[in-house]
C-alpha cells in the first residue's frame, strides 16, 4: 500500500471513528434510556405497558417521515453542519423528557425526538461512504456499529447510577435527572462535531497534500464501475434497496423490541433486585453483542454479501425463542437474550456494509436514508406491537415468538438477496455536448 495512503487512513481513523462511535453512542442511549427509566417512571406516571408501549412506537413517526428528506440536505449543505444541527436538537429533546407529566407528554415528547433526530444513522454511513471503501469501509463500519450495543451494555450501569444519585444526590426523581444529563451529553456532542469533523479529504487541514491526494484516489478508484453516477432517485427505485430495507425491517424489529422491554422483563423476574438485575441482563447479552459486531464485519468483510447475515441471525433468532421459553428462569433468560444480542448486532455493520457496497454520492444518501426509513417500522412495530400483545396475552412469549419468526424471515430473505443494482444517471443534451459528468 502506498506510504501516504497507509498514513492518511491511519489518521482518519484516529481523528474520525471515535467522534462518530461516541455520537452513535450517545444517540442510541437517548434513544433506549426510556427502557432503563420505565421501571421507575411509569408508576410515577400511572402509564402502563400499552401507554408506554405507544410513546416507544410513536418516536419512528417523525423519524420515519423525515429520514429521507434529512439525509436530503445532508449530502447538499455537507454532513459536518447537518449532523451538529442533529445532535443539538436531539440533545434538547432528550434532556426535555426530564419534564414529562403522564403518557400525554411522554408521547409528544417521544415523537418530537424522533423529529429531531431523524437522518442521523444514514447521514453517518453517507459520510463513511465518503472517506473509506472496501475492505477499509467494513472495517470502520464494524468498529462504527460497535457503540449501539454499547450503549446498552455501559447505558444500562450508567443510567441506573445516574437515576440513583439523582434521588439520593440532588433530591429529584432519578429518571428525570437521568434524562436531562444524557440530553445535555448530545448538545456538547453538538458543538464537539461541528469543530472537529471534517467533509471531505481534500478539506482535512490534518492531513498532509500528498495524504489528502492519496485518499482522494483511492477512495475514486475503489469505487464499482459506473459508481457516482447514480440519482439520489435511482436508490429509491431500485428493487433490490426495497428487499435490503425489508431485510433491515425483519432485524430492527426484534432489536428494540428486546432493548425496550427486557428491562421490564428483567425487573419483573426479580423484583427485589430491580436495578441490579437491569444491569445483568443488558450488560452481559450486549458486551458480547458489542464483540460480536466486530468479529464477524472482521470475517465477512472480504465480499460483502447479504448471505453472511444468514448464520448471527438464526443465532438471534435462536436466542430470542429460548426467551420465550424461558418461564420465571432468569439466568435462562439472560442466555437467551446473550445469544440474541450476540446473533443481531454481529449481523447488523455486515448488513450495512452490504447494502452500502453498491451506493455512492448521492445515490447513497438516498438508498441508505430508504433502507434505515423502512428499517425504522421495526421500532414502531417493537414498541407498539410488543407493548400490545404483552397486554393482549398477559405475558412476553407471545410478543418473543414474533420476534423469533420475524429473525427466521430475516435471514431466508437475506440468503437470496444481492448487491444494490442501479442504473446510472443520464447525461443532459449539454453535458453529452461537453463529455461531462
Amino acid at each position: 500500500m502506498n506510504p501516504d495512503l497507509r498514513s492518511a487512513h491511519r489518521k482518519a481513523v484516529r481523528r474520525l471513528l471515535p467522534i462518530l462511535v461516541l455520537l452513535l453512542f450517545v444517540n442510541y442511549l437517548d434513544r433506549v434510556n426510556v427502557g432503563f427509566a420505565a421501571p421507575t417512571m411509569n408508576p410515577a406516571l400511572g402509564m402502563t405497558t400499552t401507554g408506554y408501549g405507544l410513546g416507544v412506537a410513536l418516536f419512528f413517526v417523525g423519524y420515519v417521515l423525515l429520514e429521507v428528506p434529512s439525509n436530503y440536505v445532508l449530502q447538499r449543505v455537507g454532513a459536518r453542519r447537518w449532523l451538529a444541527r442533529i445532535a443539538l436538537s436531539w440533545g434538547v429533546v432528550a434532556a426535555l423528557h426530564a419534564a414529562v407529566s403522564g403518557t400525554g407528554t411522554f408521547v409528544g415528547a417521544r415523537i418530537l425526538l424522533g423529529i429531531a433526530e431523524a437522518g442521523l444513522l444514514p447521514g453517518i454511513l453517507w459520510y463513511i461512504s465518503r472517506w473509506f471503501t472496501g475492505r477499509q469501509r467494513a472495517f470502520v463500519l464494524g468498529a462504527y456499529y460497535v457503540a449501539v450495543p454499547l450503549s446498552t451494555a455501559l447505558g444500562g450501569p450508567l443510567s441506573n447510577w445516574l437515576i440513583h444519585h439523582g434521588q439520593q444526590t440532588f433530591g429529584v426523581e432519578g429518571w428525570r435527572f437521568m434524562f436531562a444529563v444524557e440530553g445535555a451529553a448530545a448538545v456538547v456532542l453538538g458543538f464537539v462535531v461541528l469543530f472537529l469533523l471534517t467533509d471531505t479529504p481534500a478539506e482535512a487541514r490534518w492531513l498532509t497534500p500528498a495524504e489528502q491526494r492519496a485518499l482522494t484516489e483511492a477512495n475514486l478508484a475503489g469505487r464499482a464501475p459506473g459508481e457516482g453516477k447514480h440519482s439520489f432517485a435511482s436508490a429509491l427505485r431500485s428493487a433490490t434497496t426495497i428487499r435490503f430495507a425489508v431485510v433491515f425491517l425483519l432485524l430492527t424489529f426484534p432489536m428494540f423490541a428486546i432493548t425496550f422491554f427486557v428491562p421490564l422483563v428483567a425487573t419483573g423476574l426479580v423484583p427485589d433486585r430491580g436495578s441490579a438485575a437491569v444491569d445483568v441482563v443488558t450488560f452481559i447479552p450486549f458486551a458480547l453483542g458489542a464483540v460480536a459486531s466486530v468479529t464477524w464485519s472482521r470475517i465477512a468483510r472480504r465480499e460483502p454479501r447479504a448471505r453472511h447475515l444468514v448464520l448471527p441471525v438464526l443465532l438471534a433468532a435462536a436466542g430470542v425463542a429460548l426467551c420465550a421459553f424461558a418461564g420465571s428462569s432468569f439466568p435462562l433468560l439472560v442466555v437467551g437474550v446473550a445469544c440474541a444480542a450476540t446473533g443481531i448486532y454481529g449481523a447488523i455493520p455486515v448488513f450495512w456494509n452490504t447494502a452500502s457496497a453498491g451506493l455512492d454520492g448521492a445515490a447513497a444518501a438516498g438508498g441508505l436514508a430508504l433502507i434505515n426509513t423502512v428499517g425504522s417500522v421495526g421500532g414502531f412495530a417493537a414498541g407498539y406491537v410488543t407493548g400490545w400483545l404483552r397486554g393482549l396475552s398477559g405475558g412476553y412469549q407471545l410478543p418473543f415468538g414474533i420476534m423469533a419468526l420475524s429473525l427466521v424471515l430475516c435471514g431466508l430473505l437475506a440468503a437470496t438477496t444481492g448487491r444494490v443494482p442501479l442504473r446510472p444517471v443520464r447525461p443532459t443534451p449539454h453535458q453529452a455536448v461537453r463529455g461531462g459528468p
